[in-house]
């Protein structure tokens, strides 16, 4: 059976070698800390003892590089695990295969950070897909500019048609730069009306960037 320092030397080149994690004994953390604890303590008792002999001077140079191994392999995990909790927090999947439990409890927190960083300082990011006109044409990069009439009446330019089921309804009540909604961008004018997905509609009403308009009786047909 080989020796701690051996295992560490081939669990590091394991996890060098891998994409995601790799998998470690599930008591990984607490036997690397005892037996580097035990390596410390026996090179500095021979030392101590023996201060000349080649023994002590062994285990220190055995304690060092089993220290150095142990760094890369808790290193190279932090960063996978870092990325994976980034990619989770932009939308990706939250699984995280060989995870230890010290590891999860990272992951948990790193994740739980960065999506109240992201809902907090960009929350218009929180959309799950683009702004589209109602009659199903792809939107243009940028929202309609025509100024405000005199009356002040929403502008109906950007809703060719009556909503669908799908759609809502939405006044902008400020200029606002270009917004990130899903895969595209698009740039709000005030007074500009847009038809946007149910759940866009609603991120932006809780913004405070639009407001809902009822047009069920501007959009219903005429009187035969």
């Amino acid at each position: 059976m080989p020796d701690y320092y051996t295992k560490l030397l081939e669990l590091r080149r394991a996890e060098g070698s891998a994409h995601g994690l790799s998998k470690l004994p599930l008591d990984f953390y607490p036997a690397t800390r005892s037996y580097l604890a035990e390596l410390k303590s026996t090179f500095e008792t021979e030392l101590r003892e023996n201060p000349s002999g080649r023994k002590g001077e062994l285990a220190r140079q055995t304690h060092q590089r089993a220290v150095q191994t142990a760094r890369d392999i808790v290193e190279a995990r932090m960063m996978k695990i870092l990325t994976a909790a980034l990619q989770a927090s932009l939308g990706g999947l939250r699984e995280l295969p060989n995870a230890l439990s010290e590891e999860r409890a990272l992951y948990d927190g790193l994740l739980g950070y960065l999506r109240q960083h992201r809902a907090d300082v960009a929350p218009y990011l929180e959309s799950p897909g683009p702004a589209t006109p109602s009659t199903g044409r792809r939107a243009t990069g940028t929202a309609s500019r025509t100024p405000p009439t005199e009356a002040a009446t929403p502008r109906t330019a950007a809703v060719p048609g009556p909503s669908g089921p799908e759609t809502s309804i939405v006044r902008v009540l400020k200029d606002t730069p270009k917004l990130a909604l899903g895969a595209e961008s698009i740039e709000l004018r005030r007074d500009d009306v847009l038809s946007l997905p149910p759940d866009v509609a609603r991120l932006l009403v809780d913004s405070r960037v639009v407001e809902p308009v009822q047009v069920q009786d501007r959009f219903s047909p005429p009187p035969t």
